[in-house]
């Protein structure tokens, strides 16, 4: 079913073999029978998988991640209007930089790098402003491997009258971790094609709630392409990416397939392997466990080599990996393990890393060591 990748990147992620089959169908009418089909079957698809009940909503634009984080500042907010901006990394920042270029008045909430947000922390910030529309928030931090408590959070606001929008960028989360509007009680869950969705960039996904839905601006001025309405209404007001959304059809068969707990249960184990083989490494991980994310971990990049070098070296050796963002630019190097990633691939990834670790062959054994204790650890889990 999944690729042996060659990239362990937080995104773009290794696509199937059968989603790039899909996506080399021959082109069709956007309007007609055949693509009709493919775009009824994908909302479908999306809503049971978002459980947007029957009064929400889903939209798929052509646009990366960044682009549907920005089409959620252009549905629900004015110029002058009012949010809650949570940071706990780099794209925490993003979020928080869009709706100010926007023209939103921004009250920031920032986190140190590695930290999850506090729920409580962002109840007493709301309980101090007036007329806040939404809290905007991280799911999980990709910059970072920082997963925050979205779902606590949630819970938390449903103690609050009136309570703001709750508007989630879940990018490199869903579908990989689980996050539901009405079971989790979130209004808004921005997503996108090229990570756990397993296909190629240029797609950005919006689910919406019932509340949410309601509240997408008529009018609103500067906004054209982004839009939600004729998008939320079954409309194409513009050429859809039709190979994108053949080949996440097949995907979205794929992710049925396999069940959303196997598949959390898969990247969790995947998360622990790459904690594990970096604490025997000595490329320790600045994250706590607790918090840790089950689709991105990042290590420190060993004793006397630059995490560029690392990543130059392991490229010559045929596998990309990423470099850390921020302040943690000169220190860390990211592994992604999410999507089409299965733990035999991620453990034959990081032995190519051990081959680059002072050491050699002991590198290469406790990469061995760390895989073997994880499977054991799955498998008494599951007893």
């Amino acid at each position: 079913m999944l690729y042996p990748p060659q990239i362990l990147l937080p995104g773009p992620t290794p696509v199937p073999p059968s989603v790039n089959l899909a996506m080399q169908q021959a082109m069709s009418d956007h309007r007609g029978s055949v693509f009709t089909k493919v775009k009824e079957h994908v909302l479908a698809q999306l809503q049971q998988l978002f459980d947007v009940g029957p009064d929400g909503g889903v939209a798929v634009i052509p646009t990366s991640g960044t682009g549907a984080l920005e089409a959620a500042v252009q549905n629900f907010f004015l110029p002058g209007d009012k949010v809650i901006g949570v940071s706990t990394g780099t794209f925490g920042e993003r979020f928080m930089e869009i709706a100010e270029k926007m023209g939103v008045h921004v009250r920031h909430i920032r986190v140190p790098y590695g930290q999850a947000f506090d729920p409580q922390h962002i109840l007493e910030t709301l309980s101090e402003e007036r007329d806040v529309k939404a809290i905007l928030v991280t799911h999980n931090e990709t910059s970072t491997g920082v997963l925050n408590p979205v779902p606590e959070l949630a819970q938390a606001l449903r103690t609050v009258n009136n309570a703001p929008l709750l508007i989630v960028d879940s990018i490199s989360g869903v579908p990989s971790i689980p996050l539901k509007i009405q079971a989790d009680h979130v209004d808004v869950i921005v997503a996108a094609s090229q990570k756990g969705f397993m296909c190629p960039p240029g797609l950005g996904i919006l689910a919406l709630s019932a509340r949410a839905k309601q509240e997408v601006l008529k009018d609103r001025p500067g906004r054209l392409f982004f839009d939600l309405q004729p998008y939320l209404n079954g409309q194409f007001p513009y050429t859809p990416a039709v190979s994108l959304w053949n080949g996440l059809e097949e995907a979205l068969n794929l992710l049925e397939a396999e069940g959303e707990l196997p598949r959390l249960a898969r990247h969790q184990l995947l998360s622990r392997m790459a904690r594990a083989f970096g604490q025997a490494a000595g490329m320790t991980p600045p994250v706590e466990e607790a918090i840790a994310s089950p689709t991105v971990t990042a290590l420190a990049a060993p004793k006397g080599i630059t995490p560029v070098d690392f990543r130059n070296q392991a490229a010559k050796l045929g596998l990309q990996i990423a470099g850390a963002m921020g302040p943690w630019h000169h220190d860390y190097i990211r592994i992604g393990h999410v999507g089409a990633v299965l733990p035999e691939q991620l453990f034959e990834g990081l032995a190519t890393l051990a081959h680059l670790l002072p050491g050699g062959f002991d590198g290469i054994q406790a990469a061995w060591v760390t895989w073997h204790n994880a499977i054991n650890v799955e498998e008494e889990a599951h007893a």
